[in-house]
């Protein structure tokens, strides 16, 4: 079973790997989802989350998880994961 801050290592080293077209300073926020089989990170721009500045926002409509049981970080639309996203609860992910 991957921790969260198991999820948060491996988000930031995928990132590391592929790092995402934005407008800002990547930023990996505390506060995250998670369901029984994935975590739901929160991420997006320092600028927008938290600074606020609307401009550096993602409208990108894509949603990261990262599996708890085996770790895989996959890319997936927002969209069609709505539901999934809308039952999920809110998790801690404090950078260490």
């Amino acid at each position: 079973m991957v921790t969260i801050q198991d999820a948060r290592r491996l988000l930031e080293q995928y990132f590391a790997e592929h790092p995402p077209a934005l407008s800002g300073e990547l930023y990996i926020a505390p506060e995250w989802f998670e369901d029984e089989h994935d975590y739901l990170p929160v991420w997006g721009t320092k600028e927008f989350l938290v600074d606020g500045l609307e401009p550096s926002a993602r409208y990108d409509n894509l949603a990261i998880f990262v599996d708890k049981a085996s770790g895989a970080v996959r890319q997936e639309y927002h969209t069609p994961n709505f539901e999934k996203i809308r039952r999920m609860t809110p998790v801690d992910a404090p950078a260490q």
